[in-house]
């Protein structure tokens, strides 16, 4: 998958408020050509929702592992067994 490719992908999975931030960004880039490098604010990227959990939705979700997990089964080996 190319650059453009991942990008487009990408664009077309975020929500508006991620979309707002990214296209102000852009227009402040193109009409300040003279500074070097523009900084977003970062109250602008948690207000737009510019978190993992887009894409992991699992993060931040407790764990929970049955009391009995790591307990013999016998009735699955006989089962694979035969």
């Amino acid at each position: 998958m190319t650059l453009r490719e991942e990008l487009i992908n990408e664009i077309e999975q975020a929500s508006d408020d991620v979309l707002q931030v990214l296209l102000s960004f852009l227009r402040q880039t193109r009409l300040s050509q003279s500074e070097p490098f523009l900084s977003i604010d970062s109250a602008e990227i948690s207000s737009a929702g510019l978190t993992a959990q887009k894409h992991y939705p699992l993060r931040g979700m407790p764990l929970v592992i049955a009391e009995d997990f790591d307990e013999p089964m016998p009735d699955l080996w006989d089962a694979l067994g035969t």
